[in-house]
């Protein structure tokens, strides 16, 4: 402050205490001291400009408060002059622009009810007033109507008023306004459209249709049955509200008004379907009026194109059912495009529906993070999951799929097929439709040139190229076509949404059309008649033959194959590809998977029976197992692994994973795992057998660690020659021997009692193993019996052997086991159903095609019914079976009642199918169980079906292919005096030249206990075939199979070698040969 009392200076004043130690402030308390000061005068500002804010919009309010006030004593004030001095046209227009102006709900509701009492009295007039001043009233007339609905719909009383506000008035000045046809004063054609026009434009934009349904739900009582009679007046009267829009609309030449009234109509009335006034009133009328005609194309178009939007705000339950209503099974398209709108809405729909639907079948496989995502899902409304599972039903029933096929046959094109694909994708996926059940697919299979299109428009699909059924073309740069779309997928490159969305649900629908197809066609009648008993049987189902030939079979299942491997590249995506997964797809891409490889299966399993492909036609190119770089264990599926779901990001393991489970599978690993576990077969048998080779040499180290050392626990049995079955299945039970997988010694014991001769280093027991298979699966034994090409299969009378069969099946499957862990080959041919039953994924059930290797005769008589000419009911069958087991005749029913059930040309087909499950399954059923439970306990399951049925023949008895002496000759190693240029070993291999195969085998078993080569040739042979000296020339020579050692003495001639060679390989005599 400045002084002006003389002193221009300020002086300065002086503390003589020292400094204050308040005053001490640091630089950051003072610079914080000032922020708080800035923010609290920005807080002042702030508040001060609010409150200005608060005034001005106080001091509006109550000026518009006072405004209102006065313009409604002017309104009152018009009201009673009306009264006194009539009513004039300046009057009202006045009146009516004051409501329009001050319309409150709560505070006007009496006026704007007098207001339309007083137009509906003086109608008459109304219309003279209106021919007058026609675009005054086009503008009055809507916003009277329109505030008068929500005044019926929504209403605000006031304080001790009523809830609910009369609906005559409001509804009544509807009726009249909708109406010009009926006034006293006509208007011109042209008037009455502008007229109507304005109106229903303004009533919809504001909410009509919502507004007309509001009243229905609360005006009108529930109905509990579908009826087309209304059930009160009020609700005739909405109805005809309801459609007099779509009416007019219908018959301007500008279809503007038309496309949004049907808009408002899917959203507002078939969107809420779930009430009763609803679904069972207004839909029956909708679908019956003969007075309106509701514009279905223009429905189904808009629920078609709209359906993503409309399924924000409507259930899509609702949506659905509605459709399903209007559209008959006896409606008519005029052209595809109406067929395509249909069926995408029919598609899209569905899709949504699938949400509402519950099942039971639930996979194990679901991770974690599929479990936090149920725990954050809603619970559904009970009355929408039944409406849901109403339409999926009227969907999927006989009606509806037969008029739906019958117009796609019709109007086949790239378009109905995409969006008939669609449709049937959903139906497949949706959780409450098995794939059994599902009527629309299994239809096809009948419209076998159905399937013929799909896969001529799959094989047309290129990138770049427009794409059926959608309105912008995937070009790609400069207008260049790429290559086709199933080529993209077979190298596992991602797709664009659109070609995700066109190609998978078409590729989806045809492999599972094809599996249906494949399930219900015998081999002859895809691939032609196997011989001449087959040909009379082959002309005979000509007229529905397979709808591709041989060749084209062949060029799509490499096609099939490829995208497999693609598929598998997809489901485990690098991160580069998993940044932009989206996940909501996992559920498509999951399906298209496994319909892919299931068709590949049965593809693959029909060549297995009938070789109709080309030598390593199911290898691929792509896919290759680096054995000699990496651990072979590392990759291969494992039991105790949580595998990762397909289709999904990776995600971080926890500690307690990382700690139970080992580090994760790299992203080769994983496909590689995948592709062992689903299309083993494209990768080299010869590489497979090498890797099951490895997991049982790894997981055998780890049960016998300490077993050379004698030490560790071991198997030490002591088994009677005489007895070989009964005491190895009472020593070697699970009671005894839990864990099979242990290092045994045998001691063999001969008839009389003593232990035979020779210390059980592997070979014994390897000669043990080998006897005691063969006397279980010998047919003399009662447990196997033999088909007519000599393989064998488990008895269906083994109950009648004894009583506790399920036990012996499990222990001779056990030892089967022990025989593949081992590496035993073992000379035991088994029939290639039996052998489909035990690698059995899902279930042990096996088709009727495996008949064939069962009962040739029943197969042939069969295919015979099935194509049989006259009335089938002539041949006196029934849906029973007769069975002989040792001597008793006993009759089974097939299904219930089925003694009283004849077989006629309807139900053949049934009982073909069931006939064929009671002899390849139902019959078996607990032997082949048995068996398979007992395999598993020794060998893993998910190692063997890393084969097929004729690979694991092999891997049980070997290639039967002729001994190759070269390739013994070079794998062959010498000990003590011998090498290969010795003379006894010249004459040894040229006397071994000299030999039949019988007697090469003879041999071969002499030496290593199986007479049959290994798989991978005598490389794999462990420890190697060796040859040493052993004494003078009169003795025989003897063999330590335990060391596949061959003790042969020096012998001076080649005549005397044969004979002593030939003795001891044919003597039989075991260990005691001496």
């Amino acid at each position: 402050m400045w002084s002006f009392e003389g002193d221009y200076r300020r002086k300065p004043q002086q503390r003589l205490g020292g400094a204050s130690r308040s005053r001490n402030i640091e630089r950051i308390d003072l610079l914080n001291q000032l922020k708080n000061d800035r923010e609290e005068r920005e807080r002042q500002r702030r508040r001060e400009a609010a409150a200005v804010t608060l005034q001005a919009w106080t001091r509006g309010v109550l000026s518009q408060r006072d405004t209102r006030c006065h313009l409604r004593r002017q309104c009152d004030a018009l009201l009673s002059s009306i009264k006194t001095m009539g009513i004039s046209e300046a009057t009202v227009t006045k009146l009516i622009a004051l409501l329009i102006r001050i319309f409150s709900p709560k505070e006007d509701s009496e006026r704007l009810l007098a207001v339309c009492q007083l137009i509906i009295r003086e109608q008459q007039l109304l219309s003279g007033w209106i021919c007058g001043s026609l675009l005054r009233w086009t503008h009055l007339l809507p916003r009277l109507a329109n505030m008068a609905l929500k005044l019926v719909t929504h209403p605000k009383p006031a304080s001790g008023g009523k809830t609910t506000v009369p609906h005559a008035s409001a509804l009544r000045l509807l009726e009249i306004i909708m109406a010009p046809n009926s006034w006293t004063t006509k208007l011109s054609q042209q008037q009455q459209q502008l007229f109507l026009t304005s109106l229903y434009f303004h009533l919809i934009r504001n909410g009509y249709y919502h507004q007309i349904v509001d009243l229905i739900v609360t005006r009108v009582p529930e109905v509990y049955e579908s009826s087309e009679m209304p059930p009160t007046p009020l609700a005739d009267s909405l109805f005809h509200l309801l459609m007099k829009p779509l009416a007019f609309a219908s018959t301007l030449s500008d279809k503007t008004l038309l496309c949004r009234a049907v808009e408002e109509v899917c959203q507002q009335v078939l969107g809420q379907a779930v009430h009763s006034q609803i679904c069972h009133y207004v839909l029956p009328c909708l679908a019956a009026t003969t007075e309106y005609q509701l514009p279905l194309d223009k429905v189904v178009a808009v629920l078609g194109v709209r359906s993503s939007p409309l399924l924000q705000t409507c259930p899509a339950p609702a949506l659905l059912y509605s459709l399903l209503t209007l559209v008959h099974s006896t409606a008519e398209f005029s052209n595809a495009q109406s067929l395509c709108n249909y069926l995408q809405a029919i598609g899209e729909l569905v899709g949504g529906v699938t949400a509402f639907l519950t099942s039971n079948d639930v996979e194990d496989d679901s991770d974690s993070d599929d479990d936090d995502m149920m725990d954050s899902i809603k619970p559904l409304d009970p009355v929408l999951c039944k409406l849901a599972e109403e339409c999926v039903n009227v969907v999927n029933s006989t009606e509806h799929v037969g008029w739906l096929l019958s117009h796609v046959e019709r109007q086949v094109s790239p378009e109905v097929l995409l969006h008939f694909s669609r449709l049937t994708h959903h139906l497949l996926t949706s959780p409450s439709v098995q794939l059994h059940q599902c009527r629309l697919l299994y239809s096809v299979v009948a419209r076998r040139q159905l399937l013929r299109s799909m896969w001529v428009v799959l094989s047309s699909l290129q990138q770049g190229a427009p794409l059926p059924s959608t309105n912008t073309t995937n070009s790609a740069a400069f207008g260049v076509r790429g290559p086709p779309l199933l080529q993209v997928l077979a190298r596992g490159s991602p797709l664009a949404p659109s070609e995700r969305d066109t190609l998978v649900p078409l590729l989806s629908t045809f492999c599972a059309t094809l599996t249906a197809v494949l399930s219900t066609l015998h081999d002859s009648e895809i691939l032609g008649p196997k011989d001449d008993t087959e040909q009379q049987h082959f002309q005979m189902t000509c007229q529905s033959h397979f709808p591709f030939s041989v060749e084209e079979l062949v060029k799509m299942s490499a096609s099939l194959r490829d995208v497999c491997v693609g598929l598998v590249e997809l489901a485990h995506p690098d991160m580069r590809i998993s940044a932009v997964t989206d996940i909501s797809y996992k559920t498509m891409w999951a399906h298209c998977f496994k319909v892919c490889v299931g068709v590949v299966r049965q593809i693959h399993l029909r060549d297995t029976r009938r070789m109709f492909c080309p030598e390593g036609h199911w290898l691929s190119p792509c896919v290759s197992l680096p054995l000699g770089n990496c651990q072979t264990t590392s990759f291969v599926p494992r039991t105790n692994r949580r595998q990762r779901q397909l289709f999904t990001p990776q995600r971080w393991l926890t500690r307690d994973e990382l700690e139970t489970e080992g580090p994760p599978l790299s992203l080769h690993e994983m496909r590689r795992a995948t592709i062992l576990q689903e299309i083993p077969f494209v990768i080299p048998f010869e590489t497979r057998t090498q890797v099951f080779s490895t997991l049982v040499v790894t997981n055998r180290s780890a049960s016998q660690m300490r077993a050379d050392f004698n030490e560790g626990p071991m198997i030490n049995v002591a088994i009677r020659r005489t007895h070989l079955y009964e005491d190895a299945f009472d020593k070697l039970s699970p009671n005894n021997e839990p864990n099979l997988r242990l290092r045994m010694r045998v001691h063999l014991m001969n008839a009389a009692g003593l232990n035979e001769a020779g210390i059980d280093g592997g070979g014994i027991f390897r000669e043990f193993l080998s006897e005691l298979l063969k006397t279980a699966f010998d047919p003399t034994r009662g447990f196997f019996l033999l088909t007519r090409e000599n393989t064998l299969y488990p008895n269906p009378g083994a109950h009648l052997i004894a009583e506790d069969y399920q036990t012996h099946y499990f222990f001779i499957g056990r030892m089967l086991g022990k025989a593949l862990y081992e590496n035993l080959l073992v000379d035991i041919p088994l029939a290639g159903f039996f052998l489909s039953k035990l690698l059995g994924r899902s279930s042990s059930s096996v088709e009727f095609h495996h008949l064939d290797s069962m009962d040739p005769e029943l197969c042939r008589s069969l295919l015979e019914l099935k194509t049989y000419q006259d009335d089938v009911l002539d041949l006196g069958l029934d849906f029973t079976v007769l069975n002989s087991d040792l001597g008793q005749n006993t009759v089974e029913e097939l299904i219930p009642n089925g003694s009283n059930i004849a077989v006629t040309n309807e139900n053949r087909i049934e009982y073909i199918y069931r006939m064929a499950d009671y002899k390849l399954n139902k019959q078996i059923a607990k032997q082949s169980q048995a068996f398979k439970n007992g395999v598993r306990d020794v060998v893993p399951l998910e190692w063997l079906q890393m084969f097929d049925w004729k690979e694991l023949q092999m891997l049980v008895s070997g290639a039967s292919i002729p001994i190759d002496l070269t390739d013994l000759m070079e794998n062959t190693r010498y000990g003590g005096e011998y090498n290969a240029e010795h003379p006894t070993i010249l004459a040894f291999w040229k006397v071994l030249r000299c030999f039949g195969e019988t007697q090469k085998r003879q041999l071969l078993k002499f030496v290593t206990s199986c007479s049959r080569p290994p798989l991978l040739g005598f490389k794999e042979l462990h420890p190697p075939f060796c040859i040493q000296p052993s004494g003078s020339e009169d003795r025989l020579p003897t063999a330590s199979t335990c060391m596949n050692l061959l003790k042969l003495p020096e012998y001076k001639n080649e005549h005397t070698l044969r004979e002593k060679l030939h003795y001891a390989i044919t003597s039989g005599a075991g260990f005691e040969l001496s």
